[in-house]
């Protein structure tokens, strides 16, 4: 596969002709007159204020529904599975004090998977994406100018994935976070409950390729001539809206990286998404595979 701007530098996947459907959304319609999907948003409301003990009003920002105060905020999507809930206090206190019983990264991640499923969430489909730290620096006076650094909370982060296939997007991901080895500070929670709904056929992942060599958003700078680029990774998986956003499936894509430099900006890093779906998009858009107006190649 030649390409006037790109060489392809990564070895495609292996074409595997169909894969699982997931249903992501469960009801008919996502109205508060639709009574099953009412009691299961305030059973969710509910189950997490008496799991976290946050207090304070409800308030129904229609995409969120929140209680917040002085210490705490709790962050409900009404058309996700996901939440957000953060102590205010501690979570970005930079405490010194606290920082220094933080747990080791096994602990840390053995406590968060213990809090997650304490909180009923189904962590078969999880994966440990990473452990980090958030970084204060302290100075002992004016003269100091760079001061001591040192890790203030130990954070977390899960990934997703159905049958080996990865979840792209921002709707599949989870953190937890803490500022000693038994105080979680905030829990981050985006996902959809999965269901297989049959199997769906898809393009190849030369098609899916060609499609993003082929795109309108590369097309000035190959007339240009001046440019180049490279393909560094090509993978199927299944797409994930926003936690606000209704999907009823996941979407299957393609997720393309990589790199274009140009005379006016030396590197630009670039990840796009093909949808992988061999039905058109207006059918997509019927059956429910798309739910906001996207592009056969999008970001």
């Amino acid at each position: 596969m030649n390409d006037s701007l790109f060489k392809i530098n990564t070895k495609l996947p292996k074409h595997v002709g169909d894969i699982f459907m997931y249903k992501t959304f469960h009801f008919g319609t996502a109205s508060t007159r639709n009574r099953d999907y009412a009691d299961y948003v305030m059973k969710r409301v509910e189950f997490l204020r008496s799991n976290f003990k946050t207090e304070g009003e409800l308030r129904d920002l229609g995409e969120q529904l929140i209680i917040k105060n002085e210490k705490e905020a709790l962050e409900i999507y009404t058309a996700s599975d996901s939440f957000w809930w953060t102590d205010r206090v501690n979570a970005f206190s930079e405490n010194r004090k606290l920082s220094e019983n933080l747990p080791d990264r096994d602990e840390a991640t053995k406590n968060a998977v213990q809090l997650l499923e304490k909180l009923k969430i189904d962590t078969q489909f999880m994966k440990l994406q990473s452990v980090t730290n958030n970084i204060a620096a302290f100075s002992r006076s004016p003269k100091d100018e760079k001061g001591e650094q040192y890790p203030t909370s130990v954070n977390i982060n899960f990934s997703y994935e159905l049958d080996g296939f990865p979840l792209f997007g921002s709707g599949a991901k989870t953190q937890v976070s803490y500022v000693t080895k038994d105080q979680s500070v905030e829990v981050l929670h985006f996902y959809r409950t999965p269901k297989q709904a049959g199997k769906i056929a898809i393009i190849s992942p030369e098609e899916a390729l060609q499609q993003v060599l082929d795109n309108s958003r590369f097309a000035t700078i190959k007339e240009q001539g001046k440019s180049s680029g490279e393909i560094t990774d090509v993978s199927l998986g299944y797409y994930t809206a926003d936690p606000t956003d209704l999907q009823r499936y996941l979407l299957p894509v393609y997720k393309v990286q990589g790199n274009v430099s140009t005379p006016l900006l030396e590197n630009y890093e670039f990840n796009l998404y093909v949808i992988a779906a061999k039905e058109s998009q207006d059918k997509a858009k019927q059956t429910g595979l798309v739910n906001q107006p996207l592009d056969t190649v999008f970001n």
